[in-house]
């Protein structure tokens, strides 16, 4: 974005849009859903700033704003994954990276990350490359748990709590405690 006007545009845009959204609710839509769009269209534009741009839009998250980029990332790789899509994973996993710009104490955030390395592969993807791209993107903690998750070959969906239920809809990841 060439001028401060057109960062503070997508700020507010960006915080109004997410303000409009319920937690609860949007965690049980059906995939796809108009939000996903919506959020996506967030990701995308963020991608396109520079490094000290995405700074700024992640300062200006509240925390509840930044969950709804976690529930995004996970639902769109789901999608990614029913749709064959590659550029939903990517768009899922930065995602993913914009919710954990600050690492809340005691979050095994390598769980979350189980199930873009699984649905990359099931893609055909190289892990290792999609996750260098995403961590590109990134704040430096997460950063550096993207590179290192990335290259590890001994992920599985199961080992990290997770399974892969086949649904009428389509694939579904499913966390399951202990």
């Amino acid at each position: 974005m060439k001028n401060g006007n057109a960062l503070h545009t997508f700020i507010e845009d960006a915080i109004a849009l997410l303000g409009d959204i319920d937690v609860v609710a949007y965690f049980a839509e059906p995939l796809p859903y108009t939000v996903d769009e919506q959020i996506r269209g967030i990701v995308s534009r963020f991608t396109a700033v520079t490094p000290a741009e995405r700074t700024q839009f992640q300062d200006a998250l509240a925390p509840e704003h930044r969950s709804l980029f976690g529930i995004y990332g996970h639902r769109a790789a789901t999608i990614a994954a029913r749709q064959n899509d590659a550029d939903w994973l990517r768009s899922g996993l930065t995602g993913f990276a914009i919710a954990n710009y600050t690492i809340p104490e005691k979050r095994k955030v390598e769980v979350g990350m189980a199930v873009y390395l699984h649905v990359a592969q099931k893609l055909g993807l190289n892990p290792v490359d999609l996750f260098e791209e995403t961590a590109v993107l990134a704040a430096p903690a997460i950063a550096a748990e993207l590179l290192a998750f990335g290259r590890r070959p001994d992920v599985s969906l199961g080992k990290f709590g997770w399974q892969e239920l086949k649904t009428p809809e389509g694939v579904k990841y499913k966390f399951s405690y202990g």
